[in-house]
């Protein structure tokens, strides 16, 4: 059978809502029988349960086994209610109440503890047509549900890694501003010790006796007019 696929992941008949799964919990048989006729009329895929904990096994063995559960609000083993609100917290599904008793708190508590409809027995096939209507609408919340999510953390994702990308581009730049001041620091230091070494001071002549000696020789040999230039000199 060819199938198309859920947003949420899971495997559909084309021909939905054909192949609906159900579970039917009901105690009273003929009930239970006329249920089960009619959503098989409907084309679903039926399966029937006279006792509540033994549904609850039976949703615990194949969790994904079933679409949509409809139960009765009265049973001797467990209360409807509290069949519902294990189907909740365990596997999630969507959970239709069915019962006689249409007093408005008992309808009320149905619809608080999460059913997603209520019908009054005796059941109509029209109401059964549209059950499928449930499923769709559970598995499209729970997909918007998980879009948001992950939307949220995509953006927490990223403004984590521009919160990164802003550290290290500070470091970087930090590190390239140190190596900047150092090379400025090693240039500043060489200009000056080539402006220490061009500033030195020639060394200061000794005047010796030799050198006097020779300088007088100098200015006898150059006469005495050289003399006296030297000297104003």
């Amino acid at each position: 059978m060819s199938t198309s696929t859920w947003k949420s992941g899971e495997s559909v008949s084309e021909q939905f809502p054909a192949g609906l799964r159900v579970l039917v919990v009901d105690d009273d048989p003929t009930c239970l029988k006329i249920v089960e006729k009619m959503l098989k009329t409907c084309n679903y895929e039926v399966t029937t349960c006279n006792r509540a904990e033994k549904a609850l096994a039976l949703l615990q063995a194949h969790r994904n086994g079933f679409d949509i559960v409809i139960s009765d609000v009265h049973m001797p083993d467990m209360d409807g209610f509290k069949l519902l609100e294990r189907i909740g917290l365990e596997m999630d599904l969507p959970v239709i109440m069915m019962s006689a008793d249409d007093g408005k708190q008992v309808v009320m508590k149905g619809v608080t503890h999460g059913a997603c409809d209520y019908l009054i027995k005796p059941i109509r096939i029209e109401e059964l047509k549209n059950i499928w209507q449930h499923v769709v609408r559970k598995r499209k919340n729970e997909w918007k549900e998980l879009e948001q999510s992950t939307s949220i953390e995509d953006g927490v994702d990223r403004a984590h890694k521009q919160s990164e990308d802003a550290d290290y581009s500070s470091s970087a730049n930090e590190g390239g501003n140190w190596k900047s001041s150092k090379r400025r620091k090693d240039e500043e230091d060489e200009l000056e010790e080539r402006d220490d070494t061009s500033t030195l001071k020639k060394p200061r002549v000794v005047w010796s006796v030799e050198l006097h000696q020779q300088f007088v020789a100098a200015v006898n040999q150059l006469g005495i007019d050289s003399k006296i230039s030297m000297l104003r000199l």
